[in-house]
């Protein structure tokens, strides 16, 4: 019987073939019929996600509608969501920092408080010192001279100091009314040298 030289590389190309033909054929089994090739989604889960409860309320859903019978709370809220729409928060939904709508209400009922944790972990979820995080993005560094010169550590609350809804304003405020009980910063020889 005489073998062919080549024969090693016609049973590569015969098991190349099997592999691609089965790949093919898993693949056009695997792929489901409302497969978007462009989009690269499975266009019938848009139907299976419109069957999930909602969750999210969005920021019109928290404006202070009709959700509180008492003309005070209305007003209260109201005016908070006016001062955070003027804010540096401001690009923020409502829900980023309290929760889910739905674990506040539900069947128009309050189900819950929309209140928040407000040790410093949800500030520093954004504001912790990350290098990743873009130069002018507020980060929070106790050399900074707000910080040092109030002598804030990292594990203090944040909310000592700033308005969530209107974070700046309230540190100033602040800032002005302490302003002659230290030295200036730059006076202070004890201040750490960058």
């Amino acid at each position: 019987m005489n073998v062919s030289p080549r024969s090693h590389i016609y049973r590569l190309l015969v098991l190349l073939v099997i592999v691609v033909v089965g790949f093919v054929a898993i693949r056009s089994i695997a792929i489901p019929a409302s497969w978007d090739s462009e989009k690269f989604y499975r266009v019938d889960s848009l139907e299976d996600l419109k069957l999930q409860p909602m969750r999210l309320g969005g920021n019109e859903a928290c404006a202070g509608s009709g959700c509180h019978d008492e003309p005070q709370k209305v007003a209260k809220h109201k005016a908070r969501f006016n001062t955070h729409a003027k804010g540096s928060h401001s690009g923020l939904a409502c829900e980023n920092c309290h929760g889910p709508l739905s674990d506040h209400v539900s069947d128009n009922k309050r189900i819950a408080s929309a209140g928040i944790n407000r040790d410093n972990t949800l500030c520093l979820g954004c504001h912790g010192p990350l290098i990743s995080r873009p130069k002018d993005f507020s980060q929070f560094n106790p050399e900074n001279s707000g910080h040092w010169y109030f002598d804030v550590e990292i594990t203090k609350h944040c909310h000592d100091c700033h308005d969530p809804h209107e974070p700046r304003h309230m540190a100033e405020k602040r800032a002005s009314s302490e302003k002659h009980t230290k030295p200036l910063p730059q006076d202070d020889p004890t201040r750490p040298v960058r």
